[in-house]
């Protein structure tokens, strides 16, 4: 799949390179498609049969983590906008407070923003220790992007993100686990 999505014509199809003789295939086809082929080899009484861990699972920490710092950026964009609409509608002896104002809050956003890159990092790169851990940061994964249309990552994100998981559902089913970018198959 690393391999399709690299070589993508564009955000929407995969590449004629990948199946030459057939019409163009979305991305979301594919990636779809995929998951109905592992759903398929992870069948119930196969799933029922993978040992289910007590340990806590560090990728569920990882979201926590990402989505308290999200939310405090979001929370610091608003205040933005608010104090900038009330910049424009300020009578002058008020505007230097405002802008002021404003400014502080404009310098927060650089740490705050490191801050939530670091964390999106640090949620692509952990292995989570379940497949409830994989489905989980999937999920949020996607509901992020549902619900403000913020893509978390660009494509190396994505590509450590799904590596990530593939080691987790990997392991969950007793296959080999691949190593970074390398398939040991």
């Amino acid at each position: 799949m690393e391999i399709a999505m690299s070589q993508a014509d564009s955000a929407y199809t995969t590449s004629r390179l990948i199946f030459p003789a057939g019409p163009a295939v979305r991305r979301r086809q594919f990636v779809t498609g995929s998951a109905a082929i592992l759903a398929g080899v992870i069948t119930p009484s196969r799933a029922e049969s993978v040992g289910v861990s007590t340990a806590p699972d560090p990728v569920l920490d990882a979201i926590e983590g990402h989505r308290r710092v999200f939310e405090e950026l979001g929370r610091l964009l608003a205040e933005q906008d608010a104090a900038e609409r009330e910049l424009r509608r300020a009578p002058c002896g008020r505007r230097a407070e405002l802008e002021a104002k404003l400014s502080g809050l404009c310098e927060a956003e650089g740490a705050l923003g490191r801050a939530e890159m670091k964390a999106s990092r640090q949620l692509a790169g952990i292995v989570p220790g379940s497949l409830k851990g994989a489905s989980a940061v999937l999920k949020y994964v996607r509901e992020c992007y549902e619900v403000g249309q913020y893509a978390l990552y660009e494509d190396d994100g994505y590509r450590l993100l799904l590596l990530s998981t593939e080691r987790a559902i990997c392991a969950a089913v007793g296959l080999a686990i691949p190593h970074r970018g390398v398939d040991p198959r």
